[in-house]
């Protein structure tokens, strides 16, 4: 039970640094722990995908806050472009949570771990198109809320992996990329962490600690655990150089989904 205890703490603290110092929310990292948890726990492994992105997405929802208060105290978020994708982004997620109840266990792990993958490479080499100062339309936003929350529901990392590189080509600095991908992290967060408690497999309701999709001692201890290491992560974030830590993460994050490929298939 100690064990127990003290890995989601050190979860909780890794995910918040993560989620401040990035701005690409925890789920990262948080989804194939949840995954490597729920396989230790025995949970039935038809349901381990949305009850791992149900558990990641309402643990984002008490780590990401801190990180975007002081992304915004730092003025470091662009109001503008929030104002015109918060709300089509909250909406969109919640909606996603619903639809996952109908996919597959295989097909949406597979989706997870591509997802991981994919994020790896992007935190690695920084991937990105080359930024232009275009305007901000209305109707491109909305577009990019909606899909952003739909993949965030399905994969439970965050919208930030993409949400970065296309506020850079849109014209933002790093800084404010990074935090105003925050401030949309914790509309996806919110509502996918509603979404997880009203949606849920009905396996879920026969086990305990579960509340839908969320495993709640684990969103408790590493929610919690994570709420000063975020705003931590987010004042480092202006000041910090981040090559290696990123190509670090990277290869982590790798071996996580390559686990999950390994779970699905072997």
């Amino acid at each position: 039970m100690f064990e127990f205890f003290l890995g989601l703490v050190f979860l909780g603290i890794f995910a918040g640094l993560l989620s401040g110092f990035f701005g690409i929310g925890s789920g990262v990292i948080l989804v194939p722990a949840y995954v490597f948890l729920f396989n230790l726990l025995d949970v039935p492994q038809e349901v381990i995908p949305l009850l791992a992105t149900g558990t990641s997405m309402t643990t984002m929802a008490i780590t990401i806050p801190m990180a975007a208060i002081v992304h915004y105290k730092n003025s470091n978020v662009e109001l503008d472009i929030v104002k015109k994708m918060f709300w089509v982004a909250f909406a969109m997620t919640f909606f996603g949570r619903y639809i996952a109840l109908f996919f597959e266990s295989s097909t949406l792990q597979i989706i997870i771990a591509i997802s991981l993958i994919l994020a790896a490479f992007q935190i690695a080499f920084d991937f990105k198109p080359k930024s232009k100062n275009i305007s901000k339309s209305n109707l491109e936003l909305v577009v990019v809320a909606a899909l952003l929350g739909l993949i965030t529901s399905f994969v439970g990392i965050g919208g930030g992996i993409l949400m970065i590189p296309y506020f850079l080509y849109k014209g933002l600095n790093p800084h404010k990329a990074i935090g105003t991908s925050s401030v949309m992290g914790f509309a996806l967060a919110t509502s996918g962490a509603l979404g997880s408690l009203l949606f849920a497999p009905i396996e879920s309701k026969e086990m305990q600690f579960f509340v839908g999709s969320a495993f709640i001692p684990a969103v408790v201890i590493t929610g919690l655990s994570s709420i000063y290491f975020a705003r931590l992560g987010a004042n480092l974030s202006a000041k910090t150089e981040s090559k290696y830590l990123k190509f670090a993460f990277s290869v982590l994050i790798i071996i996580a989904a390559s686990r999950v490929f390994y779970i699905t298939f072997v």
